[in-house]
């Protein structure tokens, strides 16, 4: 049916996965004062493989987007039937304005997520697609004020600057990134997840069975 063709819109949506390259002592910082840095590079790793698992079943393509070149991860993203990429431009947010504005000339529709929240699904990730249909942006937040995802579907939006005084891994990047976009006003929100920054959130994790 014509129904079920319009449904079926995530093939021509482009999923990108930024990730830090796992490095001792360089991932998951807030979680080493109190569990040591081989413990913050492993829960780093563990997320990251699940982020990667979830990217591989996702029905578009899907690309790790790396900070700094992995020879083993970015041999193991290709084994599971992932693209591989490299970041570009200075801080985080013209690293992300880059990606999105630089995937949507390859794709109609482009998501972006982090690689450290450990409840984002396939059902998220339609809510999202499916939140581009009425809205130029969506967010999927982040329980702590963040965001865990970030999509787009008009490649105008991320002129440069575009993320010019938002103050992203704060509080405050969703409010700051919301106000940013304000001229593409409505933003699609989706429900917020959680992500893992620190040793509370590690736990939480664990007792959900996410974590070992």
């Amino acid at each position: 049916s014509t129904m079920a063709v319009e449904r079926d819109i995530a093939p021509d949506t482009l999923l990108l996965v930024f990730a830090r390259a796992p490095r001792r002592g360089r991932v998951k910082t807030r979680l080493v004062p109190e569990l040591g840095e081989d413990t913050a590079l492993d829960v780093h790793q563990r997320l990251l493989d699940r982020t990667l698992r979830e990217a591989a079943a996702f029905p578009g393509r899907a690309r790790l987007m790396l900070d700094d070149h992995d020879d083993r991860l970015a041999a193991h993203a290709r084994e599971i039937g992932l693209e591989v990429g490299l970041q570009h431009g200075g801080g985080l947010g013209e690293r992300m304005n880059a990606a999105l504005r630089d995937g949507l000339q390859e794709a109609p529709r482009v998501l972006l997520v982090g690689s450290d929240c450990p409840v984002l699904d396939q059902t998220y990730l339609a809510l999202a697609v499916d939140g581009l249909d009425n809205a130029r942006v969506v967010l999927g937040a982040s329980e702590d004020g963040g965001y865990v995802l970030i999509g787009g579907s008009d490649a105008s939006v991320w002129h440069d600057g575009r993320f010019e005084g938002v103050r992203l891994g704060t509080d405050y990047a969703m409010a700051d990134t919301l106000v940013a976009l304000n001229d593409v006003a409505p933003v699609t929100v989706l429900p917020p997840l959680w992500d893992v920054d620190i040793p509370e959130d590690v736990t939480r994790a664990r007792n959900l069975g996410v974590l070992p």
